[in-house]
């Protein structure tokens, strides 16, 4: 009975990562900026976007941001048990939903990191031999966290530089609407360009669906066979989300990006691939939607315009919250499980 309850729930989660996968393509708003600069048809747009995407999140499936999330949180010879890992899903689908509902803005990979926390603390305190001190692989969780900081800080910095240093060394230099226009039009092709380049790493940094994936790898519930098999298919599920459901995120943000500079987009689009690249290659799970409004932020304080203060502070705020209250939600929902014989 005990092994075939642990196959279904093996089962189950990777029906939840392919589905988190699907989810992650479905809320990605990068190729916004590329629709709104009409720089190729609506769904020519979508299936690149998607495959950029799909492309980036198989590539690095072997390591990186999905070993840090699927095995190297855990302190030397721990490993997630299946429970464990739904505890993990449960908690932070619960939390994103009530998220969703409330109108607030949060943050997945807070809310996934979260819930990694509270399972194990939980999981430390239950078991024998195992302490909080020892369950943690501290120095890997504090880069994570250390991350969540410095990752949005950057991208406000590194836009802000860009802006000034291209409008000093070309834009301002440009005479005429028609050199304007002319100069608008280069840079919508290299628009199309970093946001593929953008989409990649997207991809590549999202580790919701193949951490899950690789704690069933390092738990020992999947070989590396069936691994590869199903991050592909991750790979499949999120470039499905993004032609068939991100394709309505993506029209209404367009649709409010027409007045806005190609070389505007372009900006905004480099300096979050280029965090995003940084951060997936330290291993790092950050938030993209942190980070792009943050850049700009940084587009608005370049261009002097008015930046909502008070909005951001609100959305700080929810930001901040996400990962005590996913701790704590999925500490309790593993204990209940415990309570029950479920660990």
């Amino acid at each position: 009975m005990a092994v075939d309850l642990t196959s279904i729930l093996v089962i189950v989660l990777i029906i939840l990562a392919i589905s988190l996968a699907f989810a992650i393509g479905a809320n990605d708003e990068t190729l916004s900026s590329l629709v709104g600069a009409g720089v190729l048809k609506f769904k020519v747009a979508l299936l690149i976007g998607g495959i950029a995407v799909g492309v980036g999140m198989f590539s690095f499936s072997f390591a990186f941001v999905a070993k840090t999330v699927g095995a190297d949180l855990l302190g030397e010879g721990l490993t997630y048990t299946t429970f464990m890992l739904l505890t993990v899903l449960i908690s932070s689908i619960i939390w994103l939903v009530i998220g969703s509902f409330a109108g607030i803005p949060l943050s997945s990979t807070h809310s996934l990191i979260g819930s990694i926390v509270g399972v194990v603390i939980v999981y430390s305190f239950l078991q024998g031999g195992v302490s909080p001190e020892t369950a943690f692989n501290w120095d890997k969780l504090g880069n994570v966290v250390l991350s969540w900081f410095i990752s949005p800080v950057l991208g406000l910095i590194i836009t802000f530089i860009l802006f000034k240093i291209i409008a000093k060394t070309y834009l301002t230099r440009l005479k005429g609407l028609n050199q304007i226009e002319n100069s608008e039009k280069i840079f919508k092709w290299l628009l199309l360009i970093t946001v593929i380049f953008a989409e990649i790493w997207v991809g590549a940094n999202s580790g919701e669906a193949l951490g899950i994936l690789y704690g069933l790898l390092d738990n020992g519930s999947l070989n590396i066979g069936q691994y590869l098999f199903y991050a592909f298919t991750c790979g499949i599920a999120s470039c499905i989300g993004i032609y068939f459901a991100a394709r309505y995120v993506i029209r209404n943000l367009a649709s409010q990006m027409i007045d806005s500079r190609p070389s505007e987009g372009l900006i905004i689009q480099l300096s979050t691939a280029l965090i995003l690249m940084v951060a997936t290659l330290l291993s790092l799970p950050i938030s993209h939607s942190h980070v792009i409004v943050f850049c700009i932020i940084g587009m608005g304080l370049a261009q002097k315009k008015e930046i909502d203060y008070k909005g951001l502070g609100k959305m700080g705020i929810y930001w901040v919250i996400t990962f005590p209250i996913a701790e704590t939600l999925s500490g309790f929902i593993y204990f209940e499980f415990n309570l029950f014989g479920l660990n």
